[in-house]
């Protein structure tokens, strides 16, 4: 598609755009004195929010943005690679729910690249060649881990890698340069975090092969290398990578490195804001309103448990307006 078939979706887009939070009113909640003061502020900006349970407030801002975008999108396909991550989550959902003869109602993600009742069916008839083309070797593969050897982790490990793995081709389809930069930077940070788990729970290097998705960041043999010696050898090959601040992180908390990976991919929208036309202004939204609900909900989080406002103030993630 051409740059210019997105004019009338990023004009909708833009005027969306002014009715989410500002850094000076995030700034204002942070510093309200109580969790009562901050959902009434929040309700002035369109948050249902009905005293502590503040979940379906959230579900439904995140609901009411995707209600708007595929509205809008001259060709939702574009966005497979952002979504499909949900779709490997629903997979995970249905796997460990057939294995426990439990249901899996209630736990799907959304939006999704496919319909997640189908994928259930397949799931649960084992008709593994009726599921989406890009579900089917996870399925095979983590159904035989699940019933053979019972070990839920390395069954979620072969799951998210392949939601990595697809999240790039999909971008790759999608002939948009910043889809693939997200879908790469994705990539990345992921696998630093989950060598980073892998190394403090002492994991092999076989697992770590496993879990790591080949990205163009970083030769898989050499990071999953660094990371079998340990992490300070792990430490010291990302800092002569483009994710060096990762390894700062690190060494602070996962909480803070968690916080710093969101920013980045952040930053890789931020040169969407000028733009007239193209799909980066839309993905740019998208991960506008997940971050604002993810804020908000370490916000209320913080302040039901009474953590100080430094505290929430760190773990907040940059806004994109």
């Amino acid at each position: 598609m051409k740059d210019t078939d997105y004019s009338f979706a990023v004009a909708r887009v833009r005027v969306n755009e002014t009715r989410l939070l500002q850094n000076g009113e995030l700034g204002a909640l942070i510093a309200a004195p109580s969790y009562a003061d901050c959902v009434r502020r929040l309700k002035e900006k369109g948050y249902g929010i009905s005293g502590a349970d503040y979940g379906p407030a959230l579900e439904q801002k995140l609901s009411d943005m995707w209600a708007l975008l595929s509205e809008i999108l001259p060709d939702p396909a574009q966005f497979n690679s952002v979504l499909i991550r949900n779709d490997f989550h629903n997979l995970k959902v249905c796997l460990k729910a057939l294995a426990a003869d439990k249901s899996p109602e209630g736990l799907f993600a959304a939006p999704s690249v496919y319909d997640p009742n189908e994928i259930k069916r397949c799931v649960y008839a084992r008709e593994n060649d009726k599921l989406p083309a890009p579900l089917r070797h996870a399925d095979r593969s983590a159904y035989r881990i699940l019933t053979k050897t019972g070990f839920a982790q390395l069954a979620d490990t072969v799951i998210d890698r392949a939601s990595l793995e697809h999240a790039i081709e999909f971008a790759k389809q999608a002939d948009h340069p910043v889809m693939l930069r997200l879908a790469e930077a994705n990539a990345a940070l992921t696998d630093i975090k989950v060598l980073w788990r892998c190394i403090q729970t002492g994991k092999a290097e076989s697992f770590m092969e496993r879990a790591v998705c080949a990205c163009e960041a970083f030769p898989k043999a050499q990071i999953i290398a660094a990371a079998a010696e340990g992490a300070g050898a792990f430490l010291e090959y990302l800092s002569h990578t483009a994710y060096a601040a990762g390894a700062e992180a690190l060494k602070k908390s996962m909480t803070a490195y968690e916080t710093w990976a969101d920013n980045t991919l952040m930053g890789i929208l931020y040169p969407g804001k000028s733009e007239a036309f193209g799909i980066a202004a839309l993905v740019g939204y998208y991960y506008a309103v997940r971050t604002e609900a993810l804020n908000v909900r370490v916000l209320l989080s913080g302040k039901l448990n009474g953590l100080p406002a430094d505290t929430i103030r760190e773990r907040m993630r940059l806004l994109y307006v």
